[in-house]
């Protein structure tokens, strides 16, 4: 990994396309809902029903140009949409049917049916959910800045493994070998001379994106860390069991139910798989809590546990009281 040249991006078109499947596929990505309802009543009606189908669809590939990541190099969202709006219609229909040479999906069939039509539709989908969106986008700016710096720092101090281990989306790395969720025929398996690119997505907790059937780079889409403070914590993260007690209301639902769950001393795969949210997630709400002084981690052979302080123990225990009834 030392010999790797790692990149960061920030890139609008990514997180974009990362919302519209959340808002077309079902929550998979984890956009809060406000986010996702004021996106979706955005888009025109006649757009979604056009190109929706396209991005509803669980398809392992996607042409760059329509997932919005063609170009990597630009942070401006205006250049992305030139690219759309200048792309042949009957090219990207020839390249989607060599690609589905023996079934096409049905979320294409509309661009092979009538490519000028679906292009356009499409295009004025991406531009009424980008003119929505932007005011969130910009809210990122700062996360992505501190995200920039904590790669430049592991790349810089030999930290690159660590950070590829805890990205908290469906990409696994183990033992220098990076594992993608999904087996494509186009995926060029060695990284050889291909720098990666890092694309912090700030859309939803449970964002994930990656490209890697390019020459030129692989790339990587992950949550931002911190996601949550841009919603007051309220990324809808999901919280077993649904407590509510006076804990809760002090740290929020999430923080409150890693204290409880300390109780088993996890490992922070173990915390994110219980609490449903990716491992980047969890990891930065543990370093909020262990900066407060409420929880510290102790090496047991190769794991890395996680347990309360005697300040967390009685933190818990004071405020993990349920509200009385009609409180």
């Amino acid at each position: 990994m030392d010999q790797v040249t790692v990149h960061v991006r920030r890139h609008p078109g990514a997180t974009l396309f990362s919302v519209l499947k959340d808002v077309f596929a079902g929550h998979g990505h984890g956009v809060p809902p406000l986010w996702r309802e004021t996106v979706r009543r955005a888009i025109p009606t006649r757009a979604a029903a056009v190109a929706g189908p396209m991005l509803a669809a669980r398809d392992c590939w996607i042409p760059d140009r329509v997932a919005l990541v063609e170009n990597l190099g630009t942070s401006n969202m205006a250049t992305l949409v030139k690219d759309l709006a200048e792309t042949d219609p009957d090219l990207l229909a020839a390249e989607v049917a060599t690609f589905h040479s023996t079934s096409v999906p049905p979320g294409w069939r509309r661009l092979l049916d009538d490519p000028a039509g679906f292009l356009t539709a499409y295009r004025q989908l991406v531009d009424a959910a980008w003119t929505a969106f932007a005011p969130l986008w910009k809210q990122a700016d700062a996360l992505i800045g501190r995200e920039t710096e904590r790669i430049g720092v592991a790349v810089v101090t030999g930290g690159l493994d660590g950070l590829l281990a805890g990205l908290g989306s469906s990409l696994r790395y183990e033992e220098g070998t990076l594992r993608l969720p999904h087996s494509c025929p186009t995926h060029l398996t060695n990284l050889g001379r291909r720098p990666l690119v890092m694309v912090p997505l700030a859309s939803g907790h449970r964002a994930h994106m990656y490209g890697a059937e390019r020459s030129d780079a692989l790339w990587i889409g992950y949550p931002v860390p911190g996601l949550g403070r841009l919603t007051g914590g309220q990324t809808h993260h999901h919280v077993p069991g649904g407590r509510t007690d006076a804990l809760g209301a002090v740290l929020g639902e999430v923080r409150a139910e890693i204290l409880r769950y300390l109780t088993h001393t996890p490992t922070v795969s173990d915390l994110a798989r219980h609490l449903r949210v990716g491992v980047s997630t969890a990891t930065y709400h543990c370093q909020q809590l262990a900066a407060a002084g409420l929880l510290h981690r102790e090496r047991h052979g190769r794991e890395v546990r996680l347990l309360p302080t005697e300040r967390g123990t009685a933190l818990t225990q004071l405020l993990a009281m349920p509200f009385p009834p009609g409180s």
